[in-house]
């Protein structure tokens, strides 16, 4: 079964997950601006200024992790999206869809890595790397990239009346956001963050929630830790990671710390331990985990 019209189905008590406030957000504050020293919004185009603000950012945070990209607008932009790189406190957002109709869809390139903030987002994790960071990779999921290119209303009215071209048009991006995983490893990253919040329940609805969870999200899960091969953790956004456990396709195990630590500095030392985790949201990964125990998702075959 494809991504067919929505049909009546037993009903799912899928849970949502709450974002913190201001996690829909770019931008940074006066302090981290002020220390990095560069120009905006020219920082956000080339590897060297992203790496810059990666690495403030992890100082001021006193964090164990420099995190890339900076907002959900890369793979929009790289694409063909109208971004607006906006400023140092406003980050890149979309300035005006520039998909109309289901021809625009599925018209969409791939993702070219050599152009590009996205090729220079690849450029700053390697230039990390040399500085001997600890580097994570932020990934968007399809319907938050296609939030970026054309107006949601449209994307929905496409949906139910030709599931199909969804169908083909998330599968595309598929392929793509694993071909993003593999440039990232080929990079050096040491972790990789997978999010969609355009995607979730709270927009989606559970009927649709249900089918991108089934058709997209559990099988993009499933290659994209086979690409990994355990070199590293994974972590969904909560939103996706509640999805796979309401669908089944998920459950929750505990895993002991030796000690209380942050989030993300558990993540990166139990590399080879655990391959997915996704209770905490990304832009809470300096919270302390102070009963010493870390959530872990496994995988379901049904």
């Amino acid at each position: 079964m494809g991504w067919s019209r929505v049909r009546r189905e037993p009903t799912i008590a899928f849970r949502d997950f709450k974002c913190p406030e201001g996690s829909d957000t770019s931008g940074f504050t006066e302090e981290v601006v002020k220390k990095v020293g560069l120009p905006f919004p020219e920082a956000y185009t080339y590897g060297e200024g992203m790496a810059k603000i990666a690495c403030t950012v992890r100082e001021v945070e006193g964090g164990h992790l420099c995190m890339l990209s900076f907002c959900h607008t890369v793979a929009a932009e790289n694409y063909g999206g109208n971004i607006k790189l906006g400023s140092a406190t406003i980050g890149p957002r979309c300035e005006e869809p520039v998909c109309r109709d289901e021809e625009d869809l599925l018209g969409l390139p791939d993702l070219d890595f050599e152009k590009g903030r996205l090729k220079e987002t690849l450029e700053a994790v390697k230039l990390l790397k040399a500085a001997k960071e600890a580097v994570g990779i932020e990934i968007c999921g399809p319907i938050t990239t296609l939030n970026n290119l054309i107006d949601i209303g449209g994307l929905f009215k496409i949906w139910r009346k030709n599931p199909e071209v969804i169908q083909k048009v998330v599968e595309k991006m598929r392929l793509q956001l694993l071909r993003y995983i593999e440039k990232s490893l080929e990079a050096g990253v040491d972790f990789i963050a997978y999010e969609d919040p355009a995607g979730g329940l709270n927009i989606l609805g559970p009927k649709y929630f249900k089918q991108q969870g089934r058709h997209f999200s559990k099988p993009f899960v499933e290659e994209a830790l086979n690409i990994i091969g355990g070199q590293l953790v994974m972590h969904l956004c909560p939103k996706t990671a509640l999805q796979l456990v309401g669908l089944g396709m998920a459950e929750w195990e505990g895993y002991t710390l030796p000690e209380p630590m942050p989030y993300a500095q558990a993540c990166l030392e139990l590399r080879g331990k655990i391959n997915l985790v996704g209770n905490v949201c990304i832009h809470n990964r300096n919270r302390i985990l102070k009963d010493a125990q870390i959530k872990t998702l496994k995988l379901l075959t049904l």
